[in-house]
C-alpha cells in the first residue's frame, strides 16, 4: 500500500507538533533537608525507647511554626532505640509516643526561639499511654517515670486504645477541659512533675539555655524530683495514699 502525499505531509506535520515522551524530563522533587542537618544554634531533641516494645512516634507543630527539619511521619522507635531530631529557631511543637498513635498518647512538648529561649515538658493532659521524663544538661526538668497503669485507667477516666499486647494502650484523663485541675487519683502521682490538667505548670520549668534537649520513655529512665514517689511504692499494697503523704510533709 502506498501513502498519499497529502497523507505523509499530515503525519509529518504531527509529529513535528507532538514532543516525543521519551525525551520529556520531569524535575526531580527537591528532598526535604535531612534530618541529620544540624546548623550551629540549632535545637536537637533525642529520644530513647526504654519501654521494653516498639513505640509509636508521631508528630505536630504550632500552626504557622517550623517543622522539624526532614519534617518527620508517624514512625516506630524500635526497643532500645533512640533518635534525634533537629529543628530551627522558632519551632514549637509535640511528640505524640504510645502503643499505638493516638489522640490520648503521653506527649513531648516544646518550644524554641534560639539559644537560651528553649522550653520542654512532659504533657499527659490528653491521656497517658507511656511514661517519660525529660533531662536537659543531665539533670531532668519534667514529666514521671511512674507507670501508671499500675493505678487502674478508671472513672472518671476512660480507656480510649488497646494496644497490639492487648493491654490499654491509652487512657483519656478526665481532667483535660478542668484547666485548674485536679488530677485524677490515676494521674496524681505525676502531678506537679507531667502535666496532668492544663494549668499544672509545676512541670515546666520554664526557660532553658541548652540547645540539647533529651527524653526517655519507661520507668527505668530517671525519675523527676518532683513526682510523688516511685514505682515500687505505688505498687505496694502498703503505698500511701495522696492523703497519707501530704500528712507527713
Amino acid at each position: 500500500m502506498h501513502s498519499s502525499p497529502s497523507l505523509m505531509a499530515g503525519l509529518a506535520l504531527f509529529f513535528a507538533a507532538t514532543p516525543i515522551l521519551a525525551q520529556v524530563i520531569t524535575p526531580a522533587p527537591v528532598a526535604p533537608e535531612p534530618n541529620r542537618v544540624k546548623r550551629d544554634g540549632d535545637l536537637t531533641l533525642a529520644i530513647t525507647n526504654s519501654y521494653g516494645m516498639p513505640l509509636s512516634l508521631s508528630f505536630g507543630n504550632n500552626a504557622g511554626f517550623p517543622a522539624f527539619y526532614g519534617n518527620p511521619q508517624p514512625t516506630l522507635l524500635p526497643i532500645d532505640g533512640s533518635v534525634a531530631y533537629n529543628a530551627p529557631a522558632g519551632w514549637a511543637g509535640r511528640v505524640s509516643v504510645g502503643k499505638v498513635n493516638h489522640d490520648d498518647n503521653s506527649k513531648i512538648e516544646g518550644s524554641f526561639y534560639g539559644p537560651g529561649n528553649g522550653d520542654i515538658d512532659v504533657s499527659y493532659v490528653d491521656g497517658y499511654s507511656v511514661p517519660i521524663t525529660c533531662s536537659v544538661g543531665g539533670k531532668v526538668v519534667s514529666g514521671c517515670n511512674i507507670e501508671l497503669f499500675d493505678r487502674g485507667c478508671n472513672a472518671p477516666d476512660s480507656v480510649s486504645a488497646w494496644g497490639p499486647d492487648n493491654r490499654i494502650a491509652a487512657c483519656h484523663n478526665a481532667a483535660q477541659g478542668v484547666p485548674d485541675g485536679p488530677a485524677s487519683s490515676m494521674f496524681a502521682p505525676c502531678a506537679g512533675a507531667a502535666y496532668t490538667f492544663p494549668k499544672d505548670d509545676g512541670a515546666n520549668t520554664g526557660m532553658i539555655a541548652q540547645t540539647e534537649m533529651s527524653c526517655c520513655i519507661g520507668i527505668l529512665c530517671p525519675p523527676s524530683p518532683k513526682q510523688r514517689w516511685g514505682k515500687r511504692d505505688v505498687e505496694s499494697p502498703k503505698a500511701p495514699t495522696l492523703k497519707a503523704r501530704a500528712l507527713k510533709v
